[in-house]
């Protein structure tokens, strides 16, 4: 196949090439192999997304569909897809611009046969409150979570978002039984459950037996939440409903019984890039670990900010990143980027003694290496 007609866009290639700092243009340069790029607000994201992809076009044999560039929002693959038709021009409809959940549906509707879904509809928020309820109403009268005076629904808000994070993070009642297991023995080798020096009858290194029972309580009605998830997913399917985080779960599904269909999207795409890779939640991260596992050392071009995380509570992890390095240590490069084009150097002084405080950052947890990421200002 002859490669895409983009040499009337090399002048503007080359321009946005010669804008890149050192730093965006190390980046933008490794093309092969796995890359690492932990990119600080301001820095140009977007800007070394599009030149890796435009460079990928002029240096490689690869197809613009042979790229696939994930992000989490619709406006990040807009912003995406307006730099790549000022660098590439018309071929940049070609590349493979989605965010996780829009490429989900897009394998379900280009695949309808394997997933035969075509009369579901999305789950409202009442019809979502109407199915919890309804699983409530059936519980018995002297169950864990109806045993709050005045309030039979009291644990509704609970096991709506316990059920939304099962999802997200493609747990299982099973999974999460057992990490109670484990959390519950390991109780009395937590320090928060030992008396750290003499209080009253008790000696320093004895268990605190009132708040051990007070956990145990606690953890044994995430057990019996967690036990309803199975009966949540039926009635959904009873109803003929489903929400977005189900997309992906049904990729994974498909993914895992039927091997050509995976196969097919491994040899298709030879480029991955991946951005706002720190508000990725497990499910997502798992359909991107599905697709590079094809590739002994894959194209992956993965640019995070773990200072950024601010969707935590939709189970983005820093974990993400620090796996995906350790994953690719042996050969992965790390590309760290300093440079802002937003703000003045006070207000990025003040914000890092902000930050700063927050040891779970990329620069804590990975050791040995010495890096340092201290935003200067380049408006």
């Amino acid at each position: 196949m002859p490669k895409p007609v983009i040499h009337h866009y090399n002048q503007a290639f080359l321009r946005e090439m010669q804008r890149l700092n050192p730093a965006q243009r190390e980046a933008v340069e490794q093309i092969d192999g796995p890359v690492l790029v932990i990119a600080g607000p301001g820095t140009g994201k977007t800007h070394i997304l599009a030149s890796r992809i435009g460079r990928i076009l002029m240096e490689t044999d690869a197809q613009p569909h042979n790229i696939l560039c994930l992000t989490f929002t619709d406006a990040g693959v807009q912003a995406m897809r307006r730099r790549l038709l000022q660098l590439i021009g018309p071929e940049a409809h070609r590349v493979h611009v989605f965010t996780f959940h829009s490429f989900c549906n897009s394998i379900i509707q280009n695949n309808l046969e394997r997933f035969g879904r075509r009369d579901l509809e999305p789950l409202s928020d009442l019809e979502r409150v109407d199915i919890i309820r309804h699983i409530m109403d059936k519980l018995p009268h002297r169950h864990i979570l109806k045993q709050v005076r005045g309030d039979a629904f009291f644990y509704e808000g609970h096991l709506d978002g316990l059920f939304q994070t099962m999802k997200k993070e493609n747990w299982t009642a099973d999974y999460i039984i057992k990490k109670i297991d484990e959390y519950l023995a390991d109780l009395p080798n937590r320090e928060a459950f030992i008396y750290k020096r003499k209080q009253g009858p008790f000696k320093k290194g004895d268990l605190k037996k009132a708040k051990i029972e007070e956990e145990q309580h606690r953890m044994e009605k995430l057990r019996q939440a967690a036990k309803l998830f199975p009966e949540y997913k039926k009635q959904m399917r009873e109803m003929r409903r489903y929400d977005y985080a189900d997309m992906i779960l049904w990729v994974l599904d498909a993914f895992e019984k039927h091997p050509a269909l995976l196969r097919h999207y491994q040899e298709q795409y030879l480029y991955f890039l991946v951005d706002e890779y720190q508000d990725t939640n497990g499910a997502q991260n798992e359909v991107l670990n599905k697709l590079v596992e094809y590739w002994d050392s894959p194209n992956v071009f993965i640019v995070g900010d773990d200072d950024q995380s601010i969707y935590e509570f939709q189970g983005a992890r820093l974990k993400n990143i620090t796996e995906f390095y350790a994953k690719y240590k042996g050969d992965i490069k790390l590309v760290i980027l300093e440079d802002n084009y937003r703000s003045s150097q006070d207000i990025l002084d003040t914000s890092r003694s902000v930050i700063s405080r927050n040891n779970i950052r990329v620069i804590n947890t990975i050791k040995g290496l010495g890096i340092e990421k201290t935003l200067k200002a380049k408006n």
